[in-house]
C-alpha cells in the first residue's frame, strides 16, 4: 500500500515501521510546514518584500502558503504571491487605520422623514472625479477611534457630534489592501447653537486642512428617506462617484423602508 508522505507518517508512527518516518529525518522547514498544515492558508510575513514606498503608502509582495497535496517537498503546501498596498502609518497588522462616520441630523424625533445624513463631497485624484462619501479620517497614533471620529467630523463638516457606538474593524478592499476602519455613529444635537449656525451656512468649512481645502471638500446633507434616489440623481446630473459603503447604506435603508431591491 502506497501512501502520501504525510499520511504515511501518521499511519506508521504507531507501527513497526515508525522508525523510518521519525521527524529527525525531516529538515526543520518541512517539519514546521507539517505542524502548521492545519493553519493553511497563511501568510509568511517574514518573507514579505517591499516593492516601493512613498510618504503615505507602501507596496508589498506577500508570500502565503496554501494546501497542496502534490507538493514536491512533502510539506503538503506550496507558496503563492500576492501584492498589497499598506499605509505607512499602520502600527501593526491588527491596528485600525481609520474611522468612517455615520451621523444623522435629527430635526424632529417624531418624524424620521426630516432626518438627514451628513456626507462630504470632494475631488479624489485616483478616480479623477468628485465623490460623495461619509466623513472619514485616519486615527492618530495613540488615539481612540471614538475621539478620532469626533475630531475628524468637526474638521470636515464643522458639526459637533456625540459618539453613540463604535463598530469592530471592517476592511474596505481586502483584495488590495489591509486598510481597516471602524464605523462610528454620531449624534448631532441640533439644539446646540454651534450646530444650528453650521447647518444654516452651507459653505466650505474654514477649518479644513490644506489638502482637503484644495480638493474642494464640502459638507452635504442628504435626506435619510429616499437616500438611494438622491445619490442616483447626483450621479446622473453631477457625474460624481459614490463611496461603496455609502451606497450600501442607502440600499439597506431602502430595503428597510420596504421598497425591496
Amino acid at each position: 500500500m502506497r501512501l502520501h508522505p504525510l499520511l504515511a507518517f501518521g499511519y506508521c508512527k504507531h507501527s513497526r515501521l515508525s522508525r523510518h518516518f521519525r521527524p529527525r529525518h525531516l529538515d526543520h522547514t518541512t517539519r514546521l510546514a507539517m505542524s502548521d498544515s492545519a493553519k493553511l492558508p497563511r501568510v509568511d510575513f517574514d518573507s514579505t518584500e517591499t516593492v516601493g514606498s512613498t510618504r503615505w503608502m507602501r507596496l508589498e509582495t506577500l508570500s502565503y502558503h496554501v494546501a497542496d497535496e502534490n507538493s514536491t517537498d512533502g510539506s503538503g503546501s506550496s507558496v503563492r504571491k500576492w501584492d498589497r498596498a499598506v499605509r505607512t502609518t499602520k502600527q501593526s497588522e491588527d491596528s485600525i487605520d481609520a474611522v468612517v462616520i455615520l451621523a444623522i441630523l435629527r430635526h424632529d424625533p417624531n418624524d424620521i422623514s426630516r432626518d438627514e445624513i451628513v456626507c462630504v463631497k470632494q475631488y479624489r485624484p485616483p478616480v479623477d472625479a468628485y465623490t460623495i462619501e461619509l466623513p472619514a479620517g485616519l486615527i492618530d497614533a495613540g488615539e481612540e477611534p471614538a475621539n478620532a471620529a469626533v475630531r475628524e467630523f468637526q474638521e470636515e463638516t464643522g458639526y459637533i457630534g456625540k459618539v453613540l457606538d463604535v463598530s469592530p474593524a471592517s476592511y474596505l478592499s481586502p483584495g488590495l489592501t489591509n486598510e481597516s476602519a471602524c464605523l462610528v455613529r454620531l449624534e448631532v444635537d441640533m439644539t446646540q447653537e454651534a450646530n444650528l449656525k453650521n447647518y444654516e451656512n452651507q459653505s466650505l468649512h474654514d477649518g479644513l486642512e490644506g489638502c482637503e481645502k484644495d480638493r474642494g471638500l464640502e459638507k452635504l446633507m442628504i435626506p435619510r428617506v429616499g437616500m438611494l434616489n438622491a445619490l442616483h440623481d447626483m450621479q446622473q446630473k453631477e457625474r460624481v462617484k459614490v463611496f461603496a459603503a455609502l451606497y450600501s447604506l442607502a440600499l439597506g435603508m431602502q430595503i428597510g423602508e420596504g421598497k425591496g431591491l
